[in-house]
């Protein structure tokens, strides 16, 4: 029996596991004009990627940051100072940005990026949006789940009149659908959660700020017959 406890508790981790290490770096500097004075503010939170997978965590920690980046305290306060210097350097000035480990599982794991920046004027700019990682080479695997992204288009704005329309009582005619009726792809890569996979538009996409960021949800069973080989290998359960 005691044989049977150690060689349990030497079993090796799982090499494609990815663990958070949470970062945060936070600073405000205050400011007068001849308008105004109050502070500025920088906030970024990140979810350190901790894992044997070499390939994946650079993958995550470069999309986080910039390629070839390792040393991330000093690219965050290097972007913290240009904030200070150009776009918060003026008081109420104000930069938030999460990175955030949402899920993952033998094949994949997915990020969350949300946020907001505001230097004046009537609203911040917010922005909010997913990215999944393949565990099997660590790339980013956004529209290539997919063999004919194009034809995702009617689905998506079916998805979005019923999802978002109906959930925030819209009016429809706030909404570019286009000579062909229905909505572009969203710019940003689509992510997988769970057994959906995720699309969002951004402020002023298809729809003016006030809409907010439209997002759907969407089946992985109902677009299955749209996945490409490596879409589908995402999934644990691949029999449809």
């Amino acid at each position: 029996m005691l044989f049977i406890l150690v060689a349990a508790g030497c079993k090796p981790k799982d090499p494609n596991q990815v663990d958070a290490e949470p970062y945060t770096l936070c600073d405000s500097i205050y400011l007068e004009n001849e308008y105004e004075k109050g502070y500025s503010h920088y906030t970024t939170n990140i979810d350190l990627p901790i894992t044997t997978n070499e390939s994946l965590r650079k993958s995550i920690l470069h999309w986080m940051l910039s390629p070839e980046v390792e040393d991330y305290k000093a690219f965050l306060k290097d972007e913290m100072d240009q904030f200070f210097a150009e776009e918060g350097s003026e008081p109420r000035s104000e930069l938030e940005n999460n990175y955030t480990l949402s899920e993952q599982n033998d094949h994949y794991v997915t990020y969350i990026s949300e946020g907001f920046i505001y230097t004046g004027g009537a609203h911040p700019v917010p922005w909010y949006y997913g990215t999944t990682f393949s565990k099997i080479d660590g790339s980013i695997v956004g529209y290539d789940m997919f063999n004919d992204p194009e034809q995702l288009a009617e689905i998506i704005t079916k998805n979005i009149r019923k999802q978002y329309f109906e959930s925030y009582d819209l009016i429809e005619e706030m909404f570019d659908t286009g000579e062909e009726g229905s909505f572009v792809l969203p710019e940003n890569e689509p992510w997988i959660e769970t057994d959906s996979i995720v699309f969002c538009y951004q402020s002023y996409e298809i729809a003016p700020y006030s809409a907010g960021m439209p997002l759907c949800k969407i089946s992985k069973e109902d677009l299955w017959p749209y996945l490409s080989e490596k879409g589908k290998s995402l999934f644990t359960n691949q029999q449809q």
